[in-house]
């Protein structure tokens, strides 16, 4: 499939995702929020001001920030309009939501202080494409924050394409690292998690 089409599909998965996204009976999405608590504790090592988040889907992530830090700017992005509608309805002071790209950030050079990233990576057709965007608008010396599903085993995902999914590649942690620093970023952290979890941390 091309990029193209990988995004569609998620596009079309995310439309319906949204209307269910934020019940308390979200099915597979439900284990997204686990990713939730540990992006907060990393982000709070160190001061912000301005964050982003990228594939931030109906603002989970953002509402938690914003519940415990009302004063800080907040931007999330998300390739579906569905899930930017319903984040838009929330009204959080501070923050804005947008329809955009993750591998072609539609933002200025040295905009923002950190970049989180939670569980929409493998959906990014471009992979470097996402690294080399958050690198061009982060300041000298932000953080990117990315968790996504890893795997030493398996890489690509054809049998999710069959059921509507557009789900790309589960990427080994030695891939996220070359990809990282490819785009000019120093990894701080790059550990496999329970859950087959990706936790990496890396700082222009």
């Amino acid at each position: 499939m091309t990029p193209e089409e990988y995004k569609k599909l998620s596009v079309k998965e995310f439309t319906q995702a949204a209307k269910i996204y934020d019940s308390g009976h979200a099915g597979i999405y439900e284990m997204c929020k686990d990713d939730y608590p540990p992006i907060l504790a990393e982000l709070e090592k160190e001061s912000f001001h301005d964050v982003l988040d990228c594939g931030c889907g109906t603002g989970p992530m953002i509402e938690l920030l914003h519940e415990k830090y009302p004063d800080k700017h907040y931007t999330g992005l998300d390739l579906t309009p569905e899930m930017i509608h319903v984040a838009q309805a929330k009204n959080l002071s501070n923050t804005e939501f947008l329809v955009g790209d993750s591998e072609n950030l539609p933002f200025e050079d040295d905009s923002f202080d950190a970049v989180i990233c939670a569980n929409s990576f493998h959906h990014y057709p471009n992979p470097q494409d996402f690294f080399n965007s958050t690198y061009r608008v982060l300041r000298k010396g932000g953080r990117l924050i990315l968790r996504d599903y890893t795997s030493s085993n398996f890489a690509e995902m054809p049998l999710a394409n069959l059921f509507g999914h557009g789900d790309v590649k589960i990427h080994k942690p030695a891939e996220f690292i070359a990809m990282a620093e490819k785009a000019g970023f120093t990894v701080l952290t790059m550990e496999k998690q329970k859950g087959f979890r990706a936790h990496l941390v890396a700082r222009k």
